[in-house]
C-alpha cells in the first residue's frame, strides 16, 4: 500500500468511526433529527423478522458504520468497508437533514455540515473503487482474453503452415511411388 493511502485511509476514516460510534451509543440525537417519526419508521419496519424498533436499527447501523469505518483505517477489505460507509452514511443523510425548515444561519450551518458530508462521501465513493493501484478484474478478464486469441491465432498459423509442409512433402512421396511404380510396371512387362 502506497504512504498516501496509509495516511489517506484512517484521515477518512476518523468521521465515519467517529459518528457511528455516537450513533450507536446514543441513537436519540439521529431520532430527534429526523425528519419522519419513530412510529412511521417502527411501522415499516415491523414487517421483516429483523428487530423493528427504530433506536435498535439505529444502533445497528451505527455499530455497522463504526466497524466498517476502522476496518477501512486498517485496509481490511477497504473497498468492502468504504461500500458499506457509503451506504450507512448516505441513509443516514438523508434522514437526519432537515433543512427546508431552519432559517438564517442555522440554516447556513447546516447547509455547510451537508456540504462537509458530501465531500465525505465522495472520498468514500473514490475508496470504493480504488483498485490500489491494480487494474480491476474487468481489465484482467479482457487482456487474458486477448492472450488467449492471440495464442489461438499464433497455433493456427503454426498448424496451417504444417499441414502445408505435409501436404507438400505427402505429395512429392506420391510423385516418388508413382515413378517408381511406373518402372517396375515397364520393367516386368
Amino acid at each position: 500500500m502506497s504512504l498516501v493511502r496509509r495516511i489517506a485511509r484512517p484521515l477518512l476514516a476518523a468521521p465515519f468511526i467517529f459518528e457511528g460510534v455516537q450513533t450507536a451509543i446514543r441513537p436519540d440525537r439521529v431520532l430527534d433529527a429526523l425528519p419522519i417519526t419513530i412510529a412511521d419508521i417502527d411501522e415499516q419496519v415491523s414487517k421483516s423478522p429483523l428487530p423493528t424498533d427504530a433506536e435498535t436499527i439505529l444502533r445497528a447501523a451505527g455499530g455497522l458504520a463504526a466497524v466498517a469505518g476502522a476496518a477501512f483505517a486498517l485496509n481490511k477489505k477497504p473497498r468492502l468497508a468504504s461500500a458499506t460507509l457509503l451506504l450507512t452514511t448516505t441513509v443516514g443523510l438523508a434522514g437526519r437533514k432537515r433543512v427546508w425548515e431552519l432559517k438564517g444561519t442555522e440554516r447556513t450551518e447546516e447547509l455547510r455540515a451537508i456540504a462537509g458530508d458530501l465531500g465525505l462521501l465522495g472520498g468514500i465513493l473514490l475508496a470504493a473503487v480504488d483498485t490500489d493501484g491494480k487494474p480491476s478484474l474487468a481489465y484482467r478478464v479482457d487482456k487474458a482474453i486477448e492472450r488467449a486469441q492471440k495464442s489461438a491465432a499464433e497455433k493456427q498459423r503454426e498448424l496451417e503452415k504444417a499441414a502445408k509442409k505435409n501436404k507438400k512433402k505427402s505429395s512429392k512421396s506420391l510423385d516418388e511411388l508413382d515413378r517408381t511404380l511406373a518402372k517396375k510396371i515397364k520393367s516386368a512387362a
